[in-house]
């Protein structure tokens, strides 16, 4: 089930709505994604990282999912870090931007390329 509010470590929030702050809203796939994790974030649940769960999905993460295409593995960064042959994802892709903020067990809807798919969050690594 997909949950209300996405959480959030403090500092991460920081770096992440400064990253997106100057993207603006258009119909492009990744401007899209981008304008529903800014309304996502306006709702998150700020943790402080000594109280960060280990479960949820931050920066850094290495996360195992399921999708319509099977299972995958990846971790999650910023965009200057990402790599497809290390499975590096960039926060600003359409799985990047599903996958912050939600934990172990969670299936959530997002729009992708191909349309609107469901992922389940099999396990988060930090």
């Amino acid at each position: 089930m997909k949950k209300q509010h996405i959480i959030l470590e403090r500092e991460e929030f920081n770096t992440i709505s400064e990253l997106i702050k100057n993207i603006g809203d258009s119909e492009n796939l990744i401007n899209v994604c981008i304008t529903k994790l800014k309304e996502e974030m306006k709702t998150a649940t700020i943790i402080d990282d000594a109280e960060f769960p280990e479960h949820v999905i931050r920066l850094n993460s290495i996360v195992d999912i399921e999708t319509p295409f099977g299972l995958m593995k990846a971790q999650l960064v910023l965009p200057h870090l990402s790599n497809s042959t290390q499975k590096r994802i960039s926060l600003l892709t359409p799985m990047g931007s599903a996958l912050l903020g939600y934990s172990e067990g969670d299936i959530l809807t997002w729009n992708f390329p191909n349309g609107e798919q469901k992922i389940k969050v099999i396990k988060v690594t930090s």
